[in-house]
């Protein structure tokens, strides 16, 4: 069934929508390129204690993105199983005239 080889292959590790290949010359890409040059730049001005502040934001950053990420793919995933109810819900009520 094509349902449970879904589910085993997500919780096997098999299925992982965050790790995508990044596409050269794609938004995201040319925006990690531009923050790697500014993050190089930066960390050339920077003392030590400036280079670790820098840091400890970078890491604040992250944590803060990933969170944003997190909760936003759920609300998808929320928003798309919903979709599909609502199609087969739809279905239903057409198929219903047809087979009586």
């Amino acid at each position: 069934m094509q349902k449970e080889k879904i589910l085993k292959d997500l919780y096997r590790g098999r299925i992982s929508p965050t790790s995508a290949p990044i596409q050269h010359d794609s938004d995201y890409h040319n925006s990690l390129t531009e923050v790697c040059r500014l993050e190089e730049k930066l960390n050339q001005l920077l003392d030590e204690q400036g280079k670790k502040l820098l840091q400890d934001f970078m890491t604040a950053q992250s944590k803060l993105g990933y969170a944003n990420a997190e909760e936003q793919f759920i609300c998808g995933f929320r928003l798309g199983a919903r979709m599909i109810l609502e199609i087969f819900e739809k279905d239903d009520e057409q198929l219903k005239p047809i087979i009586g």
